[in-house]
C-alpha cells in the first residue's frame, strides 16, 4: 500500500487511504508495528444514483483485495446510510464471498438486535421509512394522474437514506437493497467468517484486532435521546427533544394515512363522504361531476393535491440528520498519549456533544484531550453545515499538524437536494464554504478532498500518495 520510507525517514505507524471520487465514505487504514501488520475498512459507500456508482465501488472492492490480500482484520460500519454502505451491494460478489474474508465487525450499540433501546430506536425509524415509502408512492400516482410536479417534490430523498424498501430479495438487486438488508449479511458474513460482530458502548476503550493495534476511544453515538436527536445548535433554553420527537412521529402517523388500505386514517372525514380520483374522474353523480369540472379542470393553480409533499420531504430531512446521529464515532490512538486518528462518520451536534459527557479508559482521559492530539480528522458529513462542532471540536485539533479528509465531489453535491417549483434541485452545500476555509487555515492547506488533484508540496516527501481511485497519507511517529 505505497511506497516504502525513505532510509532514514521517520516510519509511518498507519497509513490512511481514502477511495476518490465517491461522495461517499470509505477509508482504508494499514496499521504497521515492526514487521505486523493490519487493515482496517471504515464504510463503504457512494451517494445513489451517482453515475457509475456500481462500477466505481466495483474497482474498489478489486483495490481492497488487493491491497490487504483478501483479508481484514477489522470492518467498521459506522451508520446505516447508502453514502456508506452501498458499496458492499454494488460490490457483493467480493465483500460476501470467499474472496474476501473478514475477521472482526464493529457497529455501534444502535445496531446490537438485543438491545431493547436499539430494538426501540430502529422501530420508530422504520416507521418514518414506511410513512416515507408509501408518501413516494402517492407522489408517483399524482404525477401519472396528471399532476406536475408530484413526483419531482420528493425526488432524492433516498440518496443518503438508501431505499426504502427491498424489490425481489436478491443480494444482486442493488438499485432496492435497503440499508436493513445490507447489515444484516455483514453480520451473516462475519460470522460465517468465524469472527463476531461487536456492538460499541461509548465510553468504552479498546484495541483494534491483528497483530498490528492501535487503541480505539468509542466516542458515540451517544445513549442518551436528547443527545442522539440534536442535528442543529440549541437556539434556545430549555428546548425539549422529547416533544420534537413526538411531533415528528405525529408527521409519520399523518402521512401513513395515506394508505389506501387503512379505512380512514387520519383524514379529517370518514370514508363514506370520500371519493377517490378514480372516481371523481369516471363521474357519474353530482358531486363527483363537480369535482371533475372545478377541481380537475383547467385551473391547475389552484390545485393542493401536493401541498403535503413538503411534510413529507421535511420529515426524509429529519430521518436523514438523525440516523446521522447514530455514527459510530471512533478516536484511534497510534500510541498511548500519541496521535489521534479521528473519524466521526456523519455525526452531527448532539453526537459531537456527548463526546465530552463521558471520559475513556483508566486512567481516565478527556475527549478535549484527544482532539487536541487529533493529526488526522475524516471530516463529517462531506463538511456540510452541522457535522463538525466548532469550539468543543475542530478549535480543539493540534494545529501545526493537523490534516484533514475530505470525502466529497462538490458538483455531484451542488446537483442534489430537494426540487424547486421548476424542478431543479436546490443543491447540497458540501463543502460548507466556512469549514473549508477553517480547515484550510488550520491544516495549512492540507485538506485533502475525494474531488481534487492532491498537493504533495504541501507534505514531507514520500508522505502522501495519489492514484486515480485513491489518495493516501502516511501518519508517522
Amino acid at each position: 500500500m505505497g511506497r516504502s520510507p525513505r532510509r532514514g525517514a521517520a516510519k509511518p505507524i498507519a497509513t490512511v487511504r481514502m477511495y476518490k471520487g465517491l461522495l461517499g465514505d470509505c477509508f482504508l487504514l494499514r496499521v504497521k508495528q515492526g514487521d505486523s501488520v493490519s487493515h482496517i475498512l471504515v464504510d463503504c459507500g457512494i451517494l445513489q444514483n451517482v453515475p457509475g456508482d456500481a462500477a466505481r465501488m466495483k474497482a474498489v472492492a478489486e483495490d481492497i483485495v488487493a491491497a490487504t490480500g483478501g483479508r481484514l482484520d477489522l470492518l467498521v460500519v459506522t451508520h446505516e446510510h447508502h453514502d456508506h454502505i452501498s458499496g458492499f451491494a454494488h460490490a457483493s460478489d467480493v465483500f460476501f464471498s470467499d474472496r474476501l474474508k473478514i475477521d472482526n465487525l464493529w457497529m455501534g450499540w444502535t445496531e446490537n438486535d438485543d438491545d431493547p433501546q436499539a430494538k426501540a430506536l430502529n422501530a420508530r425509524f422504520n416507521k418514518v421509512k414506511h410513512a416515507l415509502a408509501v408518501a413516494g408512492g402517492r407522489a408517483v400516482a399524482l404525477e401519472e394522474a396528471g399532476v406536475p410536479g408530484a413526483a419531482a417534490a420528493l425526488a432524492g430523498l433516498e440518496n443518503f437514506i438508501g431505499p426504502f424498501e427491498a424489490v425481489g430479495g436478491a443480494l444482486g438487486a442493488t438499485e432496492r437493497l435497503t440499508g436493513r438488508v445490507i447489515m444484516r449479511k455483514l453480520k451473516e458474513k462475519v460470522r460465517a467468517d468465524g469472527g463476531r460482530p461487536l456492538f460499541l458502548e461509548p465510553g468504552s476503550v479498546l484495541d483494534t484486532p491483528g497483530e498490528a493495534r492501535l487503541r480505539a476511544h468509542v466516542l458515540g453515538p451517544p445513549r442518551t435521546e436528547a443527545r442522539l436527536f440534536q442535528d442543529l445548535p440549541t437556539r434556545r433554553a430549555g428546548e425539549s427533544h422529547e416533544t420534537y420527537l413526538d411531533q415528528r412521529f405525529a408527521a409519520a402517523d399523518q402521512l401513513l394515512g395515506l394508505e389506501t388500505d387503512r379505512p380512514g386514517g387520519d383524514r379529517p372525514f370518514p370514508p363514506r363522504y370520500a371519493l377517490t380520483e378514480t372516481e371523481v374522474q369516471a363521474g357519474g353523480n353530482e358531486a363527483a361531476d363537480w369535482l371533475r369540472d372545478r377541481y380537475y379542470g383547467d385551473t391547475s393553480w389552484q390545485r393542493v393535491d401536493t401541498e403535503w409533499l413538503g411534510s413529507a420531504s421535511m420529515l426524509a430531512l429529519k430521518l436523514d440528520s438523525d440516523t446521522n446521529n447514530t455514527s459510530l464515532a471512533l478516536a484511534f490512538e497510534t500510541t498511548p498519549g500519541g496521535k489521534v486518528l479521528l473519524f466521526a462518520a456523519d455525526a452531527q451536534v448532539g453526537n459531537w456533544l456527548s463526546w465530552h459527557d463521558q471520559t475513556y479508559g483508566d486512567p481516565p482521559v478527556a475527549a478535549a484531550d484527544l482532539l487536541e492530539r487529533t493529526v488526522l480528522y475524516k471530516v463529517g458529513h462531506h463538511a456540510s453545515h452541522n457535522a463538525t462542532l466548532r469550539d468543543q471540536g475542530l478549535e480543539l485539533m493540534r494545529q501545526g499538524e493537523l490534516t484533514a479528509m475530505i470525502p466529497v465531489v462538490e458538483e455531484v453535491a451542488r446537483a442534489q437536494g430537494r426540487k424547486d417549483k421548476d424542478g431543479k434541485p436546490t443543491g447540497w452545500n458540501m463543502p460548507y464554504p466556512p469549514l473549508l476555509a477553517r480547515l484550510e487555515h488550520l491544516t495549512a492547506g492540507r485538506v485533502i478532498r475525494g474531488d481534487r488533484p492532491l498537493d504533495l508540496s504541501l507534505f514531507p516527501p514520500g508522505q502522501a500518495r495519489e492514484q486515480d481511485l485513491w489518495v493516501e497519507v502516511d501518519i508517522v511517529g
